[in-house]
């Protein structure tokens, strides 16, 4: 039996169970309540825990033997899911402004200072970790991480971004009189920021790093304005409903393809890079090409629930903790993937999609309830600091009688938080001992064992790369640096040592050779990636063609010691 389709089943089941359909002629005229909204946010986390599981098993770009199909759907829906947070919180902040009196007023503290605490958080969480990961950090990088400039968290850029679009809706409905213009404002300040994110190139750990950052904001301001013209928007929809729900479900299809073909012909964020003058536009337009799926399918979700209405208590605790599990559950993808943020080794590496699953969700949730019990606790703290005496004192009052009527609820909570911490803090310490022991130098891919020579040591080391360093004395070679997941200039991966041959013809005396051991490898010289020239050794495995290489620049190493070196490196090559 594939237990995918158990999955898969599970999780329709997960999202229809207690839904119920308005029934011909009806409609659901709560679709955009806070209820039905919450729901929808729950589904769309768990598909964003979804996609990054499936960039850890079934992406192209891994290397072949790390491959395991299953969640292959939602490989490139990432974006997708995101607008349905960026269009819900444009929604949310125009019917709660409308709404709530003197709304503006503490907006910093209310909407903006809870993601900010939840984001340091989340980094100083990552930070630690990676650091019990064994990922070896100077003080200056820990003081980055510690400051939330570079992200410990690769997956915390929402949480980075989102205040600036709050602040953005704040000033514009604080200075403009009229709404629309407000909107209008908004729509601008969006424009301005997906212009400056097409001006970055891919960078690690800074932000604006890729161009997941902006290819979906644009339902932010479409949010708001959704918002101001719902009721027209909503009878506007209302005429064809059946015509317009199908050709949004078909144009998710048709545009997703287009996005494709683009980023395929080089016209997209990686199409490009350095100074050109093509790259910010062909940048744009790959960014209004996802934009337009994005709507597209939005759009189809919010027509789906103009007929369903959708609810479980499932799916409303998962909306309720939405930004918590958004920034942790990244930890347990990692920690139950093929590696630890790419740095490290993973506590439990799973290779089982299904079982994988499970695990990661059945680690994220109790660990986001934790997390969101620590955020509200520190931002209860941070508001009573301010307090006056009196307001404490009212403060207090209101608390008990909250509690008194709330009493049970609460027990309850405790009692689970109780159950759960001291499991996850003997599991963290066991991940802790399991991280923290020390790396050996060898290096094993496909059952091939790399030994680096005498005289060398493990520098750096994660689930692709390696890099050993030489420390010995009396001679100077190079680093010698092992690849596990090279591609070819069509990033394609290699089969063999022929392929090496037929596709890097701009390698100079190229040629097969065979170690002592019978490990096949082709070997030549480039200067294609460096300014000086670089050995390649191109070695055969189970799982595919791997690299070992280094760069002979003259100006610190002696050619004759690093062409020593690479042939010791390559001749004690061995089957494990």
């Amino acid at each position: 039996m594939d237990w995918m389709y158990l999955f898969y089943f599970s999780l329709a089941l997960l999202i229809f169970f207690g839904a119920r359909s308005a029934g011909k002629g009806a409609w659901n005229e709560e679709y955009t309540s806070l209820k039905q909204t919450r729901a929808l946010q729950g589904i769309t986390a768990l598909g964003i825990a979804l996609h990054h599981m499936a960039q850890k098993t079934c992406a192209p770009w891994l290397p072949r033997g790390l491959i395991v199909n299953g969640l292959n759907v939602f490989l490139y829906m990432g974006y997708m899911f995101v607008a349905v947070f960026l269009f819900c919180s444009g929604l949310g902040l125009y019917k709660s402004y409308k709404t709530k009196p003197d709304y503006l007023k503490g907006f910093f503290r209310r909407r903006i200072l809870p993601v900010v605490v939840a984001f340091y958080l989340s980094e100083w969480l990552y930070t630690a970790i990676r650091l019990l990961s064994g990922e070896r950090m100077d003080l200056t990088k820990v003081l980055w991480y510690l400051s939330g400039l570079h992200m410990a968290n690769v997956n915390s850029w929402y949480a980075i971004v989102i205040p600036f679009f709050y602040l953005a809706f704040w000033a514009a409905f604080r200075f403009c009189k009229k709404e629309g213009l407000a909107i209008f404002w908004v729509f601008l300040f969006t424009l301005a920021y997906t212009v400056l994110g097409s001006l970055i190139d891919h960078q690690d750990d800074w932000w604006m790093r890729g161009e997941w950052w902006y290819n979906s904001i644009i339902l932010f301001p479409l949010g708001l304005l959704f918002a101001k013209y719902e009721e027209k928007i909503t009878r506007f929809f209302r005429k064809g409903y059946w015509i317009w729900l199908i050709l949004s479900f078909a144009a998710i299809f048709a545009l997703y393809q287009l996005t494709q073909y683009m980023q395929a012909n080089g016209i997209g964020y990686y199409g490009v890079w350095g100074i050109n003058m093509l790259k910010v536009p062909h940048r744009l337009m790959s960014a209004a090409s996802e934009w337009l799926v994005s709507i597209a399918y939005v759009l189809f979700c919010f027509l789906l629930m103009m007929k369903v209405k959708l609810g479980n208590r499932a799916l409303a605790g998962l909306g309720a903790i939405t930004l918590e599990f958004y920034l942790i559950h990244g930890l347990f993808v990692d920690l139950f993937g093929y590696s630890f943020l790419d740095s490290g080794k993973s506590i439990l590496y799973i290779k089982s999609v299904p079982l994988y699953i499970a695990a990661v969700l059945a680690a994220s949730i109790p660990a986001s309830l934790l997390f969101r019990f620590l955020r509200k606790n520190i931002l209860r703290w941070m508001n009573e600091m301010r307090m006056s005496g009196d307001e404490k004192a009212a403060l207090k009052r209101k608390r008990l009688k909250e509690s008194r009527a709330r009493k049970e609820a609460v027990a309850s909570r405790t009692r689970i938080i109780r159950r759960l911490f001291f499991p996850l803090l003997f599991v963290l310490m066991i991940v802790g001992m399991f991280l923290l022991r020390p790396n050996g130098l060898d290096r094993t891919y496909g059952h091939i064992r790399v030994t680096p020579p005498e005289g060398y040591t493990l520098s750096f080391s994660d689930s692709r790369y390696a890099t050993w360093k030489f420390t010995g004395e009396g001679k100077k070679p190079g680093n010698i640096v092992f690849d596990g997941g090279i591609r070819g200039d069509h990033a394609q991966g290699f089969a063999s040592a022929e392929a090496v041959l037929r596709d890097c013809d701009w390698m100079a005396e190229l040629e097969i050779y065979t170690n002592p051991q019978g490990i096949r490898m082709a070997r030549g010289y480039s200067t294609k990636f460096s300014d000086y020239r670089e050995r390649r050794y191109y070695v055969e495995s189970d799982d595919g063609v791997f690299l070992l290489s280094m760069i002979e620049d003259p100006r610190y190493f002696n050619e004759e010691d690093c062409e020593e070196a690479m042939q010791q490196t390559a001749d004690a090559l061995r089957r494990k």
